[in-house]
């Protein structure tokens, strides 16, 4: 027989509150790091300019120019894209030809066939992967300084005290 009594004695009504808390937890508000992310698909054809807040993804066809500076953007296996890319960070795996402009890293697939010019803060290309273009890396203004700072003792040459070699070479005439 069951004692109702004793039942809430154990319990002390401890498991209720602890259910009653985690109900009146609050949710956690939602950050641009968790940005959602567009896939366009493998059967959709784009002509014109994307503008985005969010990730996006090309598994289809599209011909323009792409802007979303804070957030990334990627090209699937099956993708084509042909325009002018701006972007966070940039995935290339399938076919593109354009310029790429990011603040960030851009990586080429070893499915990727692309031909264009890249500026980024980063690069890598996988074994495999056709491109043909150019590269140019952007570098932080201080790390040339430091890098130039450092560099500058080294490379300081001590002068050379000319009558010391001058005096060798008439030794030698004399012999």
């Amino acid at each position: 027989m069951l004692k109702k009594g004793k039942k809430s004695d154990d319990y002390n009504g401890s498991a209720y509150k602890g259910i009653t808390e985690q109900k009146t937890i609050p949710p956690v508000p939602r950050t641009e790091t968790r940005a959602e992310s567009t896939v366009i698909g493998e059967n959709i054809t784009i002509e014109g300019n994307i503008h985005g807040n969010e990730h996006l993804v090309i598994e289809g066809s599209m011909k323009g120019n792409i802007e979303m500076d804070k957030y990334n953007f990627a090209v699937g296996p099956k993708g084509r894209v042909e325009g002018e890319i701006h972007a966070q960070n940039v995935k290339i795996s399938g076919q593109m030809i354009g310029n790429i402009m990011t603040k960030g890293k851009v990586e080429i697939t070893k499915e990727a066939d692309f031909m264009g010019d890249i500026r980024a803060k980063g690069i890598s290309v996988e074994d495999g992967a056709y491109f043909k273009g150019s590269i140019e890396l952007a570098q932080e203004p201080h790390r040339k300084t430091t890098l130039a700072e450092k560099s500058t003792p080294a490379t300081t040459a001590q002068p050379v005290n000319m009558s010391k070699t001058q005096t060798a070479k008439e030794d030698v005439k004399e012999n």
